[in-house]
């Protein structure tokens, strides 16, 4: 969509992003296999979702397994990759996405392959499911492949609906359709995957555009109030305590932080220890959570030279470079 991608990520950090050793530490008995989402809840217990055996896990702040959850809910299935002008069937494994902790503890998904949000209780009770199982659409009932769920005081949410539709669908604390915005294009307010969104200190909400190579930024009703330009696909994107917003870069293998104006302050680049950083959370303490996906990107060499860069994924073999990782910012010197 977007005529121009932006320039890719390169490191400015004025500070050091430096690897937890040793962290998490899980049973012999777990693969990770593309780990895509992470969250941190009030107590410090970090969740994260990955499409391998177990992909909803709950872990203690030092890493160890706590337990699964929605073991009886989640199911395989099969994804359709929606890029080109016809529908491509992808592999059968569980296909969840979106990662999203509330005030409450309640822990929230999206599953793109069954068009569904998921609400569970801190327990892993399931409270609450949205969107029609395995049936497509874009209407009050229904969504395209949902990417993600940020939850308001209110109790109210906000769904990122997402690779097969282009739009942000708010819902009632109850899971009443309250309102949408957003259409495919490039304009501002219109989007081309709208991949996470996240509730800033101030009330707004940041979404990442990805694939418009922007964050742009809304009040609680729909309504545009920044876009921030030139951010080459950020996938990741998290409001901190601090008041700072946190984004990461997959196929630059980068991870940055912004001030609520938009400012790049810091980018963070470290191609030995991400891969492909899907998605980030930000505990109470400040340590980072990548949840990476282990995907690996070149520039196709037949667009290197152009103003528009074609990405592909490169061949990969089991869950190599899947991982959850703990981060810790420290100043230089």
């Amino acid at each position: 969509m977007n005529p121009h991608r932006a320039a890719s990520f390169t490191t400015n950090a004025r500070s050091k992003f430096q690897l937890v050793a040793d962290w998490p530490r899980l049973p012999k008995s777990i693969t990770l296999d593309r780990v895509i989402g992470v969250g941190v809840d009030s107590r410090g217990l970090i969740y994260m979702a990955h499409r391998g055996e177990q992909p909803l896990l709950c872990l203690y702040p030092d890493g160890r397994l706590c337990r699964e959850v929605g073991a009886d809910v989640q199911r395989k299935s099969i994804a359709y990759d929606l890029r080109g002008p016809v529908p491509i069937p992808m592999a059968t494994r569980y296909w969840l996405h979106g990662l999203h902790i509330d005030a409450w503890d309640n822990v929230w998904i999206t599953d793109v392959s069954r068009h569904l949000v998921m609400k569970f209780d801190p327990e892993g009770k399931l409270l609450l499911t949205l969107g029609v199982d395995g049936e497509p659409g874009c209407d009050r009932r229904h969504f395209a492949q949902p990417t993600h769920v940020c939850v308001v005081p209110s109790g109210e949410f906000f769904v990122t609906d997402g690779y097969g539709n282009s739009r942000i669908v708010k819902f009632s604390a109850m899971g009443e359709y309250l309102m949408e915005w957003g259409v495919r294009g490039t304009a501002p307010g219109e989007f081309h995957t709208p991949h996470v969104i996240t509730l800033g200190s101030d009330g707004l909400l940041y979404m990442t555009d990805r694939e418009n190579d922007r964050i742009q930024v809304f009040d609680q009703m729909g309504g545009l109030q920044a876009v921030w330009p030139g951010l080459h696909g950020v996938d990741g994107l998290y409001a901190a305590a601090d008041g700072l917003i946190y984004g990461s870069c997959g196929v630059d293998n980068a991870v940055m932080r912004f001030d609520r104006q938009g400012r790049l302050l810091e980018v963070w680049t470290d191609r030995e220890n991400l891969g492909y950083p899907h998605a980030i959370a930000v505990g109470k303490d400040g340590a980072i959570y990548i949840a990476n996906s282990g995907d690996l990107w070149e520039i196709d060499p037949k667009t290197a030279k152009l103003p528009r860069r074609e990405y592909r994924l490169l061949p990969r073999n089991g869950a190599e470079g899947s991982a959850v990782s703990k981060f810790v910012v420290k100043a230089q010197g």
